[in-house]
């Protein structure tokens, strides 16, 4: 019986079978610059607030800024300021929803 693999394992063998590569190591060098180009856009659009990263079919990455907010610190009594913030959001499209509508009923 097979091994169920998790996350980018399952990733590079399913690359892997889909493009008919000879090598698996050819795979996990085709996932790893899939995934360092996304790293890469988003990070270098964490300044633009409400930036979008949409893959058809799969998700949606967004960009949110959160500005900092007045907390009181009860030992002391003091009120600070707390830093800014930016959240990058992920939004399933398509039938990864379905997907996890079924899991939601199943649980």
């Amino acid at each position: 019986m097979r091994a169920r693999l998790r996350g980018r394992d399952e990733l590079v063998v399913r690359v892997q079978n889909a493009l008919a590569l000879p090598t698996k190591k050819e795979a996990e060098h085709i996932v790893g610059t899939v995934i360092a180009s996304l790293e890469a856009t988003l990070l270098n659009n964490l300044e633009a607030d409400g930036f979008t990263l949409k893959l058809g079919s799969f998700g949606k990455f967004s960009v949110r800024h959160k500005p900092g907010i007045l907390r009181k610190i009860p030992f002391t009594g003091d009120t600070i300021l707390t830093k800014d913030r930016r959240k990058i959001r992920f939004v399933s499209l398509g039938s990864l929803r379905q997907y996890e509508k079924v899991l939601r009923r199943v649980s």
